[in-house]
């Protein structure tokens, strides 16, 4: 089911503190999608849950880019980090040449954890009824 689209899904929704839990490509290869562990509706109280897809429908451009201290981290410490690092801290959305141009950052302001470019975005609810 679809909750909001495009710009108005800011206006609706706040994203801080919620987790990226999934990312892929749609069947058709040009839609990205993100699945979001959404925390306001766990705080509101809300009970039709609270995992989110963000769906970027075709896709110019999607750059995803972990943390810096990626690096800095053993192999073995990796999976302990995940949590905080795909926590999103900011998110963004603006349109330019009638493309939507999405900003998500979660532990770092350098790199961004993802740009994306695509014609339309859906946010839609991940549950089955």
């Amino acid at each position: 089911m679809i909750l909001s689209r495009n710009d108005d899904i800011l206006k609706n929704y706040d994203f801080m503190d919620s987790i990226v839990t999934d990312v892929k490509f749609d069947t058709n290869l040009l839609d990205v999608l993100v699945s979001v562990d959404y925390y306001w509706d766990i705080q509101n109280g809300r009970n039709r849950g609270n995992q989110l897809l963000l769906r970027f429908k075709n896709c110019q451009s999607a750059n995803f880019a972990l943390t810096k201290c990626f690096n800095t981290v053993s192999k073995e410490d990796l999976p302990s980090y995940t949590t905080s690092w795909y926590t999103i801290t900011g998110f963004s959305l603006t349109k330019n040449c009638n493309l939507f141009e999405v900003e998500i950052k979660t532990i770092d302001n350098d790199p961004k954890w993802l740009f994306i470019k695509c014609d339309e975005i859906t946010l839609e609810s991940e549950l089955l009824s």
